[in-house]
């Protein structure tokens, strides 16, 4: 079975979280997705280096609850170092 229903971003979502547990170093991107009804999974993307290589890869990952302009974390790290 195929879901083709369209994830959608929320940038809103990204700038709540990163006020409420800080931006790590090296932060590159942060990529909130709606999984449904108010629920998001935050993915924060961060540099990295491989054999001299510039890459990015997820530092933290998040599930969230976003409603009314209120951000829950529902499972991940509560701060970042």
């Amino acid at each position: 079975m195929q879901n083709d229903k369209k994830l959608e971003e929320n940038p809103e979502v990204c700038d709540v979280l990163i006020n409420k547990v800080g931006k790590p170093k090296d932060m590159m991107m942060c990529r909130a997705i709606n999984v449904y009804d108010d629920r998001y999974r935050v993915n924060i993307y961060t540099r990295r280096y491989v054999d001299n290589i510039e890459g990015m890869s997820i530092s933290s990952s998040y599930f969230v609850n976003y409603s009314n302009k209120k951000l829950d974390i529902l499972y991940g790290p509560k701060c970042i170092t």
